[in-house]
């Protein structure tokens, strides 16, 4: 079976087909063509660039493999391979053309007389032109007990590893799935949890918890080993498959590798734009740990207890932060504190660009009061919206 997928006359996707999804039949080898008519810009020198390992080599997200589009017949030039492993992969096309804003090469006639004029020599100067990206999904040939199982006959259902106990006490709950009629059983995060004990918030993305294990002392490997004999026993003795969440930017608060890297987290020197965020849980938290202090019960068990704990929220945290400051401007403190800015930011200049600078300096008042109407002129679409905060 082969797909056909015709480019457009630049090489690149149709905007209907940017994504490409290629079903699977089982026991039958397919194939994805590439079709370039002749004749359109992109078919000098046409190459096809792709993630899926054209060489059969383990697959790298960031590796493209190459091919170059060959005559197909006296109207096509065509790329095309067989498709041997499921999963998303990327694409792209690069060729040549004629760079039309280039003057510097024309034709260049030259006459040896005025009845006969010959082309004494013409230039082309081409350009290397690339395509957007766009992807295609090979859908996996599933199998279930010797049979075919179609992607919209999969029944799943989730399941929090940690809620399950021990793997070793596992059987019962998968022959209880299996005779509901799942067919597929999804296993949220099973790694190392951190601080917050969430499945969503991990300590360590690349090994299984030891809650798992009721204590034993086992090795990474010896875990991974575990899950693979559960995951054999589902599937061999249950008629059931599993899947599980691959959360790498889940990564919780305590983390060695967050640690490591705190750049790869959210904070307030990279994203200064969450510090709203941040003052708002800072003081919930300390709302949290004096919940005494202010007067109420931690166990909550009632609607009129919730109504007030609500209540509390709006008198200990909401207004004494005065959030709406964040979208308010000092004019006065900001425009001294752009205009001291200005004042200094003369260091790393160029002989030229301090010139530049000198002959454009205002008069200081004249400065000021021109970044004063700049701010005031925000007519609420936050276009100038300089915040105090």
């Amino acid at each position: 079976m082969v797909w056909n997928l015709d480019l457009n006359e630049d090489g690149t996707t149709p905007h209907d087909k940017s994504f490409i999804r290629i079903p699977s039949v089982l026991n039958q080898s397919c194939a994805v063509r590439f079709r370039i008519l002749i004749g359109s810009t992109a078919s000098i020198d046409a190459v096809l660039h792709t993630s899926y390992p054209l060489d059969g080599s383990e697959f790298e997200r960031t590796k493209f493999h190459s091919k170059k589009f060959n005559f197909n017949n006296s109207t096509e030039l065509i790329c095309e391979f067989r498709i041997q492993r499921p999963g998303p992969y990327q694409y792209y096309v690069t060729y040549k053309s004629v760079d039309t804003e280039e003057n510097d090469y024309a034709d260049c006639i030259s006459c040896d007389s005025d009845e006969i004029p010959t082309v004494e020599r013409v230039y082309r100067m081409f350009k290397d032109r690339r395509t957007p990206t766009s992807y295609f999904l090979v859908d996996p040939q599933l199998t279930l007990g010797g049979e075919h199982l179609a992607l919209d006959g999969i029944a799943l259902q989730s399941v929090n590893p940690k809620w399950l106990g021990p793997m070793k006490g596992w059987s019962k709950y998968l022959a209880g799935s299996s005779k509901m009629g799942y067919n597929m059983l999804h296993f949220i995060p099973m790694q190392q949890r951190g601080g917050s004990d969430s499945p969503y918030s991990l300590y360590s993305q690349l090994e299984l918890s030891d809650d798992l294990f009721e204590g034993e002392k086992l090795s990474k490997e010896e875990k991974d080993q575990r899950l693979r004999m559960v995951c054999l026993e589902m599937y061999h003795k249950h008629r059931m498959m599993g899947i599980t969440d691959m959360v790498w930017n889940h990564t919780a608060y305590n983390s060695d590798w967050l640690r490591d890297h705190p750049e790869a987290g959210f904070n307030l020197v990279n994203s200064p734009h969450l510090r709203s965020a941040y003052e708002l849980d800072a003081k919930l938290c300390e709302f949290s740990k004096n919940l005494d202090k202010y007067g109420f019960d931690r166990m909550v068990s009632t609607a009129e207890q919730v109504d007030r704990l609500m209540e509390g929220v709006e008198t200990h945290v909401i207004q004494p932060l005065k959030l709406w400051e964040f979208y308010v401007v000092d004019v006065e403190g900001t425009v001294s504190a752009v205009a001291e800015a200005w004042d200094q930011a003369t260091f790393g200049l160029s002989d030229g660009d301090m010139a530049k600078a000198k002959q454009m300096q205002v008069h200081v008042d004249e400065r000021k009061e021109w970044l004063r109407g700049f701010v005031l002129s925000n007519k609420g679409d936050g276009a100038h919206t300089l915040s105090t905060r």
